[in-house]
């Protein structure tokens, strides 16, 4: 068989004519690299469109009954989960894994070297690169950690299983060959993979639940979680909030962590003096004191180790820091003295602001405490000024000075020092509630005008009125259509102090229902700290959903045809869709997509990079205009249109890149996992980026990375080998599968398992690269590990440590490389 860039050669699209090959071959290289480069422009510009159709189709969501709270919620058809792990993993990947798909249908079913190297190629560069870019992409002093381990945990190893898989049908039942039912297991395992992160994801695993740590307390269990609740609730009354409950008891939690490691500590360093123990309770003993005998309404946040010296007295706080609701009214802090108590001394005392300030959160006090002869405690109280408006947590310090005996005379060696808490820090906790924002309702129905018409939906702020809150609204199509059944509006809201109650105005157009209800939503996003929305709404805590029903008229009804209705109804409809897909090209021929050019905004306009990447990037846009617009089929016809021109895109990269490894003297797998897979797992680069730096968590930037790896195997190489193995199985030997394996039709291994023909995948390369693969993996997930250990996450922590984890991965990748094309270049047939 001729090779693609000999005469002869031919590939799915190029070379486009004989008259290649008589060029020269440098030049060609060249020609082919350059036009390589340009395809993966392409790749980028029709992924865009792909994306869209995925989002729009996945941000679906449908009204459902909950029974619990005997009221309608909107929730997302798509789990999340699932999403990710089929329709956006399939985004990501769609250009490696159509490229395997279309080289076995270029191939007659044969297999070939491009496709599944560059899946293995790209996984490497999705595993080691891509996660390099994202640990530093974290703001400094900033990690990025994995909230739900158990789906991330479920990604990882299916990533893993899936490249051992690859091995084990390579080298171990059938080497060199892929059975039938091999090839099926490995496609079934992608929906195998799809239900164990479901289960994960829904905590359905023996053991496991959703994660959600936001109301437990760490190292209490949850009978001692409800009776200190309880508590808390006698001791403060009604009016604290869950909320509030949460902040005291997050402060007991860590005081207690903090003093066993104390008490240990002072045990080791006290060795034989137990007698000073007995004498000073202990701080586990005094933080639970205070908690259950002191002042009310003060929870000891940590608590200081003093050890005192016979012949001094030491004054200090007994706690380091504690905690108050603004409306206790007053604080008390006690000061001890500890050590020689035969005589008086004294010590001088003073508050300094914080983030509290004086007069506004607190009175100022000062002056001096005097410990007569055998006294042990003094207290100090300090007014806390109750106001009405929100504020987050503050707090101010009470600062120790001037230790002194009182009335020492001058042959007495006694002497008063202040101890290790000098200073301790009183937190106020505000329990002014800035109240939460809603609708009235969860829905409304609305009849249709004779006329278009506005209507004003009411959003009301309720259970408090402090300070200023607001938030951000905007419609959304549900099968009402915005311009043809409502007027789209979206804006701000600013509810000022004390304002209970703002409205949306929403004009409603008239289009002649007959006997049908249209449905779109308006939705509350955005909440301004200290806003909130209401637990209880639709959409709630992220959003608050209002669904708008529009009703036909009665006397409308009567009076239209229902035909003549419904078709100029649709024709309304179509006109949007329209109206989107001549938008497509309007932004596909203007730099920027036709900003105005008078705009003032210098960040707005277009630069030189912008220019450039547009002149570069203009025929691709032109040609992937003509994919239609998500508007129509609910994302779907946008989501097989860009599916099918990625696949001749593709197509068209895969020819280039064999006619330049094959000019250039380079192997297909070479190619494959250099060029190739740069090309195609580019975008993901910087989308990870901005990805991993403006999320709260490093689920989507890590586990989309692994989620990808086990798709791109099970789909990517699961669907067309199972096709392929099916082929073969029913079709048999022919005369040119013979000829193809002539030199191993006396190998051990083919008689073995091709005596009625089959689908052959020799191990050789493909198997050594998955193997280097999967050890620099192996390193690449005890690195992560590492950093959730030593880092507190898998993504950002200090600088020097996240270069260092960078470079290591990029190391392993470049380490991937080399021995990967070497063993190719030693081996090449």
């Amino acid at each position: 068989m001729s090779k693609i860039c000999d005469a002869g050669g031919k590939g799915v699209i190029m070379p486009f004519g004989e008259y290649e090959h008589e060029w020269d071959k440098g030049l060609r290289t060249c020609i082919y690299l350059v036009f390589l480069l340009w395809c993966f422009f392409g790749v980028m510009v029709v992924s865009d469109a792909f994306m869209a159709a995925i989002e729009k189709i996945t941000s679906a969501k449908r009204r459902k009954f909950n029974k619990e709270t005997n009221r309608y919620q909107t929730l997302l058809i798509w789990n999340p989960t699932i999403a990710n792990l089929s329709l956006v993993a399939l985004g990501s990947s769609a250009p490696e894994i159509l490229l395997n798909v279309v080289e076995i249908l270029k191939e007659d079913f044969f297999a070939g070297f491009l496709g599944p190297s560059t899946i293995v190629g790209s996984a490497a560069f999705n595993l080691f690169v891509i996660i390099a870019v994202c640990i530093i992409a974290i703001p400094e002093g900033e990690v990025r950690y994995i909230q739900n381990m158990q789906v991330y945990l479920v990604t990882a190893i299916f990533s893993v299983f899936a490249y051992v898989w690859l091995i084990i049908i390579l080298v171990g039942f059938s080497p060199n060959v892929v059975d039938m039912w091999e090839g099926i297991m490995t496609f079934l395992f992608f929906p195998i993979l799809l239900g164990a992160a479901f289960m994960a994801d829904r905590g359905m695993f023996p053991g496991t639940q959703p994660l959600d740590h936001s109301s437990q307390i760490q190292g209490m269990t949850k009978e001692e979680l409800a009776e200190r609740r309880a508590h808390l609730q006698k001791e403060y009354g009604n009016k604290i909030t869950e909320e509030q409950i949460v902040k005291l008891l997050k402060v007991e939690s860590q005081a207690k962590s903090f003093t066993l490691n104390k008490i240990v500590a002072r045990r080791a360093l006290l060795g034989g003096k137990p007698a000073t123990i007995e004498h000073r309770p202990s701080g586990l003993q005094r933080a639970m004191s205070a908690i259950s005998f002191g002042s009310k309404k003060v929870v000891p946040m940590e608590v200081s180790d003093v050890i005192p010296d016979e012949t001094t007295a030491c004054v200090e706080f007994r706690m380091i820091k504690v905690a108050t609701l603004e409306s206790v009214g007053h604080v008390e802090c006690v000061v001890i003295r500890e050590g020689a108590l035969d005589h008086a001394v004294s010590v001088d005392y003073a508050t300094e602001e914080g983030t509290a300030k004086e007069l506004t959160d607190y009175d100022r006090v000062s002056g001096t405490l005097r410990f007569e002869k055998g006294e042990t405690e003094k207290v100090i109280s300090v007014k806390i000024i109750d106001d009405v408006a929100f504020e987050e947590d503050e707090e101010f310090y009470i600062n120790l000075s001037n230790p002194k005996v009182v009335n020492k005379s001058q042959t007495s060696s006694v002497q008063c020092v202040l101890g290790t808490t000098q200073r301790t820090t009183v937190v106020i906790i505000d329990d002014d509630f800035p109240g939460v924002m809603c609708f009235e309702k969860d829905w409304v129905m609305i009849p249709e005008p004779a006329k278009d018409e506005d209507i004003i939906i009411k959003v009301i702020r309720k259970n408090g009125s402090a300070g200023k809150i607001g938030c951000s609204y905007s419609t959304e199509d549900g099968t009402a259509a915005a311009g043809v059944d409502y007027e789209e509006t979206s804006g701000t809201l600013e509810f000022l102090e004390g304002e209970m109650e703002k409205t949306i105005s929403v004009t409603i157009k008239a289009t002649g229902r007959y006997d049908r209800t249209e449905m779109f939503r308006v939705i509350l996003s955005e909440p301004q700290a200290p806003g909130k929305f209401d637990e209880k709404a639709d959409g709630a805590p992220d959003m608050c959903i209002l669904t708008v029903m529009l009703e036909t008229d009665k006397e409308s009804k009567q009076q239209v045809d229902r035909m003549w209705s419904s078709l100029h109804h649709s024709w309304e409809k179509s006109k949007v869709g329209h109206a989107n897909w001549a938008e497509q090209f309007k932004n596909a021929f203007y730099v920027m997509g036709g900003e105005d050019d008078d705009n003032e905004d210098e960040a707005s306009k277009p630069g030189m990079s912008d220019w450039v990447f547009h002149i570069i990037t203009l025929p691709w846009k032109i040609i992937f205009a003509f994919i239609p617009p998500t508007d129509y089929c609910g994302g779907w016809l946008c989501f097989w249109v860009a599916l099918c021109m990625i696949g001749a895109l593709t197509a068209l990269i895969g020819d280039l890149a064999s006619l330049f490894g094959c000019c250039a003297g380079i192997p297909d797998e070479v190619s494959a996992i250099t060029v190739v897979a740069l090309g195609t797992s580019l975008p993901d680069t910087f989308a990870s980026k901005s990805l991993a730096a403006m999320q709260k968590y490093a689920d989507d930037s890590v586990g989309n990375v692994t989620g990808s790896n086990s798709v791109n195997v099970f789909l990517g190489l699961g669907l067309p080998w199972m096709v392929a193995s099916i082929y073969w199985k029913v079709t048999g030997q022919t005369d040119k599968w013979r000829n193809t394996y002539s030199a191993d039709l006396n190998s051990d291994w083919l008689k073995q398992s091709c005596q009625d023909g089959c689908f052959v995948v020799k191990a050789g390369t493909l198997v050594f690269s998955v193997i280097v693969f999967g050890s620099c993996a192996f390193l690449t997930v005890s690195i992560l590990f590492a950093r959730r250990k030593l880092c507190g996450g898998e993504l950002g922590g200090p600088k020097p440590q996240a270069f260092a984890s960078s470079i290591a991965l990029v190391i392993l990748w470049v380490t991937y490389i080399c021995l990967s094309s070497w063993y190719a270049l030693e081996n090449r047939e």
